[in-house]
């Protein structure tokens, strides 16, 4: 099964408009001294390098991607009520069992998570995880960095209504560019471009829904270009003192599992030639398709188009959904050999949760 298909299923219907934007929820956590920190941003927009960064902060942890609502919250009517030990315990050992969470290092604690838990619901375990894991690291304050989140924008915030977001914003020629390359995501410009556009509309969003001190958007130009300006930006926005260190995050050998190139490009300083790529490396038709889809909002975020209305007709598109995009999607997903893994792993865990095993 294709869990990333699954993920782009929930999230369009998680982002589709609803009557009440913030429906009721019981018990959500309260507010606490030590806010918790949400990043997001479109995938290859630089939210490992940002993660990466601000975890280098003394006081401030930020593990690899958990995928905790994205493939969780959809389960927990599977697991009962969460008031039962036995409950709690199951779904606490099916995080830990995936295999994002095995990428964590180290690996969180099923014990001192499970002990940590203090309100007995979806939103309290995830904070008894975050919260031991951070103390493992010798740190008081946690973050958290899963793009797929976004889509789940209403229910974290209901779940954790201190929280304070930064969003990385990238021109989306460049993150197309790159995400196209990966080992996950779509494989076409077309698509590409429609999953930009829909990451910045649903940002819109959720930052309407914020306070000034709870929303932060920093672009990634202005990260590379100058780097300990932006730093000094979020840690006033986060009342946190700047730390020299965080600008020397690639010294840290941390493991960091995400695919190659990026891992290489996080055990350097900041690459000053990774801006603006598009204007070499993207095909004439590759940047008719972009900002045919997606020019009014490289406009709306501040990025010039490169060309005058550039147009797209329904064959074309009907071209690029079915006939150009599945074979380019199903190499890359043959390739993938980590996705297979976690793919089935999370396969396991819904058949055994559908079938009351």
């Amino acid at each position: 099964m294709d869990s990333e298909l699954k993920t782009q299923l929930a999230a369009k219907q998680l982002a589709q408009p609803q009557s009440n934007p913030l429906p009721a929820k019981p018990s959500p956590l309260q507010p606490s001294q030590e806010r918790p920190i949400f990043i997001f941003g479109c995938p290859r927009s630089g939210t490992s390098l940002l993660s990466r960064i601000i975890d280098c902060h003394p006081r401030i942890a930020i593990p690899f991607e958990s995928h905790l609502y994205n493939t969780f919250y959809p389960w927990l009517k599977y697991y009962g009520d969460l008031d039962s030990p036995r409950h709690r315990e199951r779904l606490v050992k099916d995080i830990l069992n995936t295999e994002v969470m095995r990428d964590w290092s180290p690996p969180p604690d099923f014990a001192s998570t499970i002990a940590a838990v203090d309100q007995y619901n979806f939103p309290g375990i995830v904070a008894a995880l975050m919260q031991t894991w951070t103390t493992t690291q010798g740190k008081q304050r946690w973050g958290e960095k899963t793009p797929a989140h976004l889509f789940y924008w209403r229910t974290i915030l209901q779940d954790f209504p201190n929280l304070q977001v930064i969003h990385i914003l990238r021109d989306g020629r460049d993150v197309a560019l790159s995400w196209k390359r990966a080992r996950f995501g779509p494989k076409h410009m077309y698509l590409l471009a429609q999953k930009w556009k829909q990451h910045l509309e649903v940002i819109e969003a959720f930052q309407a829904a914020l306070g000034r001190d709870a929303f932060l958007e920093i672009r990634y130009e202005d990260l590379i270009s100058k780097p300990a300006q932006t730093v000094r930006e979020i840690c006033t926005f986060l009342g946190e003192g700047f730390a020299p260190e965080m600008l020397a995050f690639h010294e840290v050998r941390a493991s960091y599992p995400t695919d190659q190139q990026n891992q290489q490009n996080l055990s350097k300083p900041l690459l000053a030639e990774n801006v603006s790529k598009w204007r070499t490396e993207i095909s004439p038709r590759e940047l008719q398709i972009f900002e045919a889809v997606a020019g009014e909002w490289l406009e709306k975020s501040g990025y010039e188009r490169a060309l005058t209305n550039p147009h797209l007709s329904s064959l074309d598109i009907l071209r690029f959904k079915y006939v150009e995009h599945p074979p380019k999607k199903l190499w890359a997903m043959l390739q993938n050999r980590k996705g297979h893994i976690d793919g089935l792993r999370r396969l396991m865990i819904y058949l055994r949760l559908r079938l009351g095993l």
